[in-house]
């Protein structure tokens, strides 16, 4: 008896893997071409998706204090301009919201309109006297205890002018033979008055940024090398227009960058001079949250921040100044 046997066909498997293969791959962009519904829930945690803070806070070399003798109190003389200056005697200053939260003295010489880098190469008067106020300026007559060129601008330019008058009768009563902290903060206002951001071809060029910080800091640590050095950053705010028109200063070019070109270029000079740099700009007042730090209504010539703000900002600088306590 002959008995029939199944036989498989390989061309029947072939066809038929080849149908499975074309029926799977068929379902899986169908699938992809009508996506999938996502809902979006304001109260869920984003925190693992926050940027990196590049904060790069870093202990005195021991030799720069060595055989100097530190007192109880720790004192912190602040410079910049703005809001700072403008909140010199409020109680929600950033200066006395330092000092409360860091439990420190703080000696606020801000003045109200410079920025850190100069309009002019070198100073030109009937131009611009309120290039004096600029960092380098300051440093020059901190480093020299030669406050006489400042005292003349002031009195010849700004006789009424409070703010400023302040800033320089605090300025010449800092002892600085005592003085621990020097803190710099200038706002995003050298970005909007479209000053440089560096010479390639001279590191210590006044009218740059980067020349402006390598200028300062090198001078203040030869004078007062047991003095810690801290620069907070710029934070973010919005730009307007002409027009009154808001626009974002981090596509923006101003004409010597956005304004992230000029907060990077603040952090590598600190970097390379082996300072202490709070990064404000990512982690204190950004792109998600200014709104609720700074007062973009404000009818203020200069970058109003609001209480918050202020806090926030006086939090961050508290921590890098009691980070290395034994650092004064």
């Amino acid at each position: 008896m002959n008995e029939r046997r199944f036989r498989l066909n390989i061309h029947v498997i072939l066809i038929a893997a080849i149908v499975i293969i074309l029926g799977i791959a068929g379902y899986e962009l169908y699938s992809w071409n009508h996506g999938e519904t996502l809902e979006y829930d304001p109260e869920e945690d984003t925190s693992e998706f926050d940027v990196e803070v590049l904060d790069e806070i870093v202990p005195m070399n021991p030799a720069d204090y060595e055989g100097h003798a530190f007192d109880d109190e720790t004192t912190v003389l602040l410079l910049g301009n703005g809001d700072v200056s403008f909140t010199r005697d409020d109680e929600d200053g950033l200066g006395a919201l330092i000092a409360g939260q860091a439990g420190v003295t703080v000696y606020n010489a801000a003045f109200p309109y410079p920025t850190l880098a100069t309009r002019n190469l070198a100073m030109i008067e009937q131009n611009y006297p309120d290039d004096v106020y600029s960092m380098t300026y300051l440093a020059d007559a901190i480093c020299t205890g030669d406050f006489s060129e400042i005292d003349r601008v002031t009195s010849t330019y700004h006789p009424d002018g409070n703010f400023t008058r302040d800033a320089v009768k605090i300025l010449k009563q800092v002892d600085y033979d005592n003085l621990d902290v020097i803190v710099i903060m200038y706002d995003a206002s050298d970005y909007f008055e479209g000053r440089a951001i560096e010479n390639p071809k001279d590191d210590e060029e006044r009218c740059t940024i980067v020349g402006s910080l390598n200028y300062s800091i090198r001078r203040i640590r030869e004078a007062y090398p047991y003095v810690r050095i801290i620069v907070s950053s710029l934070y973010y705010t919005e730009g307007r227009g002409a027009d009154g028109v808001a626009y974002d200063p981090d596509i923006v070019d101003a004409g010597n960058g956005t304004l992230s070109n000029y907060f990077y270029n603040e952090l590598n000079t600190c970097v390379d001079l082996s300072v202490s740099f709070l990064d404000n700009f990512y982690g204190t007042i950004n792109q998600m949250n200014y709104k609720d730090y700074v007062n973009t209504g404000s009818e203020e010539d200069y970058i109003q921040l609001t209480e918050a703000g202020r806090k926030a900002l006086a939090g961050r600088i508290a921590y890098a100044i009691n980070k290395y306590q034994h650092d004064k």
